[in-house]
């Protein structure tokens, strides 16, 4: 249930621009609280857990290594950290089947 509250709000905020917006520049507990206020409860120890093992899977599908180098972190620069979970990640999970 915790890995779907995850996911599920992150598509959530991928569908709602307007709290994207409003979400970006907030801290992670922020961020946390917010999707528990979406009806999606996660802990940052969870939301860690959940999001490193899923872009580790990623990069192993992509034949990659997962560090530094892993070439989806390239498309972060110049956005805030949930603009790329919404925008890069979570689309590239469900493209690959992780998700």
């Amino acid at each position: 249930m915790t890995t779907t509250n995850v996911i599920e709000f992150l598509r959530t905020v991928a569908a709602r621009p307007d709290v994207l917006d409003s979400l970006k520049t907030r801290s992670k507990d922020d961020v946390i609280d917010a999707a528990a206020g979406f009806g999606y409860p996660f802990s940052e120890a969870d939301f860690d857990s959940i999001i490193w093992d899923l872009e580790a899977k990623l990069a192993g599908k992509r034949g990659e290594q997962f560090d530094p180098q892993f070439s989806l972190w390239q498309t972060m620069w110049g956005k805030y950290y949930l603009e790329y979970l919404v925008l890069d990640l979570v689309p590239s999970f469900v493209e690959t089947g992780l998700i």
